[in-house]
């Protein structure tokens, strides 16, 4: 096969060989085993745990005996997003890489540097002779993309150490200092069909900018399935139609893109056609800014059933109460977001499923989203149930891990290490919850436009933040 990158450079072989190799979420396995066959090839020793968590120890280098372990940590799962125009198989295709300008990216599809960058660090450190650093516990989790999963199923005596280095993160000079604990609030009913014979129509809502449900929420960008909802309520308050069926969205921890319905109306079209039309005027104009490229797309189609107009009433109300976006930002910490919610989801199979992702800084933050979503549900006929719960991770004021990272950066960058809090969910917060003594720095290279198929992974920044992450830890 074809290489893109430079093999010259273990961190940049490695991290294009973890691309041909399926590792979307949920579907880890492969390179869970391919990480068990290079433990073995090096004789290292490793544990893989039945959901498919790696953790792989290497000794110290001569020299670093005596000092004290350190974990370093990445997720192995991607999230898959692609356009949906695009004919590709997360489950068995390697991805397409190309390089443009000096950045790498996939063609139609998300990258993966999201957390791919940081497991290809892990194995060149952990390949790497000649490199100078402690005892090195490297643990490699699955699911950190749909609920941080694989971290929330390890035990505290798997963990060794008191220091991580957690290599999830992007800024090259900038390490976190806390993050966001949330959940997910499902919400359920049965999808209960009619026999229908007026004409269907479809309408289609894309070209959004979408993004990171927690480091984009702030942004203003538009929701393609609220928006969506808001389409049809339009049209619902003009004319009778029920819904076959919603569709939107394939992430919780990403701001939908795009979202499409199939409705029947005995209205004529042209009259749905300019509802449809004055709605989207609105919306273009509210979304100027922020996502300049919306498209909507509305035609005829066929279909045989649909829901009742009361039910296709009751989930368009439900979507457009549901609260969606930034809801509070710290007032001590400039441009932090503190509490979101994500209509991150809707399907419509044998039940109709809407998936909503909330946020929060404190804890009290998402129990309070929580309730008003319990609420709404009983108001609309749903039923709701509380998923993937993971905790926040607060901001310790001393830590001599990160002092340490302070000097090197600034030995290397001439910059100050800048510290950010932020509104995402990272493991950090689970690893801390197992060991409150633990002490946790984070780093990473510049990404853009992660969990959407424009991500796109700054060369320059993966070769830099490497040599920054060997420089560390020989300080260590």
């Amino acid at each position: 096969m074809e290489t893109i990158l430079n093999h010259a450079f273990a961190h940049q072989k490695y991290f294009e060989e973890m691309t041909r190799i399926p590792h979307g979420s949920f579907h880890e396995e492969a390179y869970s085993a391919y990480l068990e066959e290079f433990a073995k090839a090096h004789q290292f020793t490793y544990e893989r745990d039945e959901m498919n968590n790696v953790i792989i120890c290497k000794p110290a280098s001569k020299g670093y005996e005596e000092h004290e372990p350190i974990i370093l940590q990445a997720h192995m799962d991607m999230v898959c997003e692609k356009h949906r125009d695009v004919d590709f198989d997360f489950a068995k295709d390697a991805l397409k890489l190309k390089l443009e300008d000096g950045y790498l990216m996939a063609e139609g599809t998300t990258l993966g540097a999201d957390d791919g960058v940081g497991v290809a660090y892990m194995l060149a450190l952990l390949d790497d002779q000649e490199a100078k650093h402690p005892m090195l516990e490297c643990i490699f989790t699955v699911q950190e993309e749909v609920g941080l999963f694989g971290a929330l199923a390890l035990k505290k005596e798997q963990l060794h150490a008191n220091r991580m280095i957690n290599l999830d993160d992007g800024g090259e000079t900038a390490t976190c200092i806390s993050s966001a604990g949330g959940m997910n609030v499902i919400f359920t009913r049965p999808n209960l069909q009619v026999p229908m014979q007026e004409k269907a129509y479809r309408l289609d809502v894309k070209g959004l900018k979408g993004g990171h449900s927690g480091g984009e929420i702030d942004k203003e960008r538009g929701n393609a399935n609220r928006l969506l909802a808001r389409i049809l309520y339009a049209v619902n308050a003009k004319f009778d139609m029920q819904l076959h069926m919603m569709d939107g969205g394939d992430k919780d921890n990403a701001i939908p893109r795009e979202a499409s319905a199939v409705f029947f109306s005995d209205a004529p079209f042209i009259k749905l056609e300019k509802t449809v039309q004055e709605m989207t005027a609105l919306i273009k104009k509210e979304l100027e800014f922020s996502d300049a490229n919306m498209e909507v797309a509305f035609y005829e189609t066929s279909a045989k059933t649909a829901m009742s107009i009361e039910d296709s009433e009751n989930l368009l109300k439900l979507m457009l109460s549901v609260p969606d976006g930034l809801h509070h930002h710290s007032m001590s910490i400039e441009g932090l977001s503190t509490a979101s919610s994500n209509l991150a989801v809707i399907h419509c199979d044998e039940e109709v499923m809407l998936n909503v992702s909330l946020r929060g800084a404190l804890e009290s933050y998402v129990d309070d989203l929580a309730i008003t979503m319990d609420i709404l549900a009983e108001a609309f006929g749903f039923e709701t149930k509380h998923e993937a719960r993971y905790p926040a991770w607060s901001y310790d004021e001393k830590s001599e891990l990160r002092e340490v990272m302070k000097r090197v950066c600034k030995d290397i960058y001439g910059k100050e290490l800048t510290l950010l809090a932020v509104h995402g969910g990272l493991e950090c917060g689970v690893f801390k919850a197992l060991n409150p003594n633990m002490e946790i720095v984070t780093m990473g290279p510049l990404m853009e436009d992660i969990h959407t198929p424009q991500e796109r992974l700054d060369m320059d920044s993966f070769d830099r933040t490497y040599i920054f992450l060997k420089t560390f830890l020989e300080n260590l």
